[in-house]
């Protein structure tokens, strides 16, 4: 590889880091921002309500989607779209990365 193409490489990784780490998630923040959350979906993601999905250990990508889908109305739900109406992306991220963060275990009946 020609050292022009190897410095190229490396000031794209350095950028990318770069951008990453500025959009970082914060799950701290996202614990107290899913306070709000809780009141439906529980105090740590597990939802009492058989009709309301648990939040707890889902991946960050589909709890972040499912939040934009209801701030552009691709996902309906009157409560949800109140909810989430205001938040911003970073918040969002924040949100979905503490929910990734819980960790869920099941146990497999005898």
């Amino acid at each position: 590889m020609k050292a022009t193409h190897f410095g190229f490489i490396i000031s794209c990784i350095a950028l990318l880091s770069c951008t990453a780490t500025a959009n970082a998630a914060d799950p701290l923040n996202g614990r107290s921002l899913s306070k709000q959350c809780s009141v439906c979906h529980g105090k740590l993601g597990i939802a009492k309500d058989p009709e309301v999905p648990h939040l707890a250990g889902q991946s960050a990508f589909y709890v972040e989607k499912s939040l934009k889908d209801y701030q552009t109305g691709k996902r309906e739900d009157r409560r949800m779209t109140l909810m989430v109406q205001n938040l911003s992306e970073q918040e969002i991220k924040d949100i979905a990365a503490w929910y990734e963060s819980i960790v869920v275990t099941a146990t497999l009946p005898e």
